[in-house]
């Protein structure tokens, strides 16, 4: 009973950390919302959570109150004089006041945080605060001077009787937990069938060949009809990426 409460009193201090990890990773490409387990992300939640406690206790020393360490020390070990119903009683308002105002501002410092190291780069460079996916940085090129980056993929995918190239722009794709990529959506979608292929001189004509104006197109691509083509990335065998820039007129 003593270990189970000192481990509740644990939780509940970390959860200001909690808060400010789940906030700051809470977009969508995430590398990872949530861990595997309970105890792993109280875990990594201690540090922030240990950061702001600390600025909160100084702010609260400056105002002249003073926090019962010794109390929370009883309650961490399960003595006997920290559960004293009316101890409990006296502190529960303060302490509820206490916490509600740390998750606020843990919360909000979170959103501001973030948005500060997306715009400085510091995700790419810093490991520990990597927000995205791997795949993000593969597939959301930031626009440049020229204009927007779009991503064109080929994807191979084999089937029990044949193999087949399918290739379009990148629309959006979703990613697992973990960061795997999981689901694609493309859209002005082709299709070649290997098996269809006839003449060993055709080639795929290259998107900077200036003789047949860039396309993407030959004779031995279909175009497949639809708004959205949706593949699970778990079919895919191999996937070449192409990047366009598409200019800005004015």
């Amino acid at each position: 009973m003593n270990l189970a409460l000192g481990v509740l009193i644990i939780f509940i201090i970390a959860i200001p950390g909690i808060i400010f990890r789940l906030t700051y990773l809470a977009t969508p490409y995430s590398k990872k919302t949530v861990n595997t387990t309970a105890t792993e992300e109280i875990f990594n939640s201690l540090f922030p959570a240990f950061v702001f406690h600390c600025l909160f206790i100084l702010i609260i020393d400056n105002f002249g109150y003073q926090i019962d360490f010794q109390f929370i020390y009883n309650l961490l070990i399960g003595n006997a004089k920290a559960q004293n119903i009316n101890d409990l009683n006296e502190n529960l308002s303060h302490f509820l006041m206490y916490m509600s105002l740390n998750i606020t501002v843990n919360f909000l410092a979170a959103i501001f945080f973030r948005s500060l190291v997306i715009k400085r780069g510091w995700d790419q460079k810093v490991k520990i605060l990597k927000i995205y996916s791997d795949w993000y940085y593969k597939f959301k090129k930031p626009k440049n001077d020229k204009g927007k980056i779009s991503v064109y993929l080929d994807l191979l995918i084999e089937t029990k009787s044949e193999s087949i190239l399918y290739r379009g722009f990148l629309a959006d794709f979703n990613v697992a937990n973990n960061g795997a990529l999981e689901e694609l959506f493309l859209y002005d979608m082709r299709r070649r069938i290997f098996s269809n292929d006839t003449k060993k001189e055709e080639y795929l004509i290259a998107p900077n060949d200036e003789e047949n104006n860039g396309s993407l197109v030959d004779q031995r691509y279909y175009y497949i009809p639809g708004d959205l083509f949706y593949v699970k990335y778990a079919d895919v065998k191999n996937m070449n990426i192409w990047y366009f820039e598409e200019s800005i007129t004015e």
